[in-house]
Parts: structure tokens; sequence; C-alpha cells
């Protein structure tokens, strides 16, 4: 495993820190690498709160401050375009000024999807998309199929008995799942 995805396995375990809580929102997760030393991390912890990328810039200490621009920041997802309950990761990437950005999967909501990295790109900061992208998709499948395939994921348990009734034939109980 390279140090691209050694990087983003880490996004996606701090991303799961957000699971159950941020829903309809991605789970996401960001990590800020200085000389291949972490210097921030973050996650999406709840629904209209701040977003990974901002807790991963506010958990950098002081004392590392001064890294930022020539640090790489490695996020799961890309980073939003719009205003909504927060605003736009994209505009703070750039005020930040990495200097790299890579990031696991594009945003397939229609107001991302290439913004993102259209803007930070457009900033002139370097961008690598496509790390653990399968993995960064597995994490939010929920979220990729409502937006791909504009329906609800629905996961189904479906229990009868070996004859495909719910009951036995004299009406007794039998063990069906």
């Amino acid at each position: 495993m390279g140090i691209h995805e050694q990087y983003m396995a880490r996004c996606i375990e701090l991303a799961l820190k957000g699971a159950g809580h941020v829903a309809p929102n991605p789970m996401v997760g960001a990590v800020l690498v200085y000389q291949n030393t972490i210097i921030g991390e973050g996650f999406h912890a709840a629904f209209g709160g701040p977003h990974a990328e901002v807790n991963c810039f506010n958990s950098v200490e002081e004392a590392n401050r001064s890294f930022i621009k020539e640090s790489t920041l490695y996020v799961s997802l890309e980073p939003c375009a719009h205003f909504g309950k927060t605003p736009p990761c994209a505009n703070l990437i750039i005020q930040y000024g990495v200097k790299q950005l890579v990031i696991g999967c594009r945003d397939p909501f229609d107001a991302v999807n290439g913004k993102g990295i259209q803007l930070v790109e457009g900033a002139g900061i370097e961008v690598i998309e496509g790390i653990l992208a399968a993995e960064c998709k597995e994490l939010n499948k929920r979220f990729f199929n409502f937006h791909l395939k504009k329906q609800p994921y629905i996961i189904l348990k479906w229990a009868q008995s070996a004859n495909g009734k719910i009951a036995g034939t004299n009406r007794e109980r039998v063990f069906i799942s």
C-alpha cells in the first residue's frame, strides 16, 4: 500500500466515526499531512455541523499552523462547492492554500460533482483523485445510490419456513430465521 493509500485509509477510518449521525449527508474523513506526518484530522460528525475539512483544519495545533500551506490534504470525498447549512469546503481549502489535495472519489451530488475539484484546481492547487475510490464509494453506498440512481438504498430481510410459509401446516410454530 502506497503512502496516498495509507492516508486515505485513515480518512475512511475517521469517516466511520460519523456513522449514524450525518445522514442524509455522506460520511467523510480528512487528514492533513506535512512531510509524512499527520498534523490534523477531522470527520463530519453530525448533520448540519462542520464538515470533515473544517474539523481537520481546526485540529491543527498552533505550532503547526505555519505548515498548512506546504501540506497535503486527504479527503475521502470531493469537497463541497455550494452553500448549504455550511459554506463550501472547496473555498476553505483555497483559503488555507494547501499545496495538494488528494481525494478518494468524486461527490455524485449535482451541486458538487466535479465543481469542488474545479474550484480547487482553478486556485492553483494540485488535485489527485481516485485513491481507494472503491472503498470510499462503499463507505457511502447509500448516498451514492440515492444520487446516481435517484432511488433509496433499501435492505430487506425475508424469513420463511422450508415450505415457503411463515407457519407450520397445523399452525404450529416453526423456526424461520
